[in-house]
């Protein structure tokens, strides 16, 4: 509880808000040790695949519905990510809410919706919404900005949308003949 504390000293009580800067501006050096201040390691992970972890999610700032499951997954900045209820989070997934690139720092919210599962592994970038029903598949990368649209299946690196294939009228009728 006491690094709990320490988190929301250091963010003033306030959560923190999507940016575009250049490394070189102040506020960057702030953020980047924020999200290395996270005291997550070692000591959440014992919470790991029990009912209190998404309790102390809620109370690091991460905004998180009901009956949540999380294996470990890792989220640096956690106020800016919304996860929706009965959502799956398997071990060594990440929602990644910043990025440097090109010399500047970027970071945005992810939201994710409600029934969603993470694989094993899976890193979601930036700035991605993941609607109702979506699935990532093990050890896939979500770009960021991306949409992943109700009940649609996504894997790879980066990730693509599946198709349906075992399930198209076309593949059923080749499989029949």
């Amino acid at each position: 509880l006491v690094g709990i504390g320490i988190e929301h000293v250091v963010t003033g009580f306030r959560r923190l808000q999507p940016q575009l800067c250049s490394i070189y501006n102040p506020y960057f050096w702030w953020h980047e040790r924020y999200w290395k201040l996270h005291i997550q390691g070692r000591y959440i992970a014992i919470l790991d695949g029990t009912p209190f972890k998404p309790l102390v999610w809620r109370l690091m700032g991460v905004q998180m519905g009901s009956r949540v499951f999380d294996d470990g997954c890792s989220f640096p900045e956690r106020s800016l990510v919304t996860i929706g209820s009965r959502c799956t989070l398997n071990a060594g997934s990440t929602v990644q809410s910043h990025s440097q690139e090109d010399g500047m720092f970027k970071s945005d919210h992810n939201v994710m919706g409600d029934d969603v599962t993470l694989g094993v592994g899976a890193l979601v970038h930036y700035g991605v919404t993941i609607e109702d029903g979506a699935v990532v598949a093990a050890d896939s990368f979500v770009m960021k900005g991306t949409t992943l649209s109700r009940g649609s299946v996504w894997g790879g690196n980066p990730a693509d949308e599946a198709r349906a294939a075992a399930t198209s009228p076309v593949a059923l009728e080749r499989t029949v003949s």
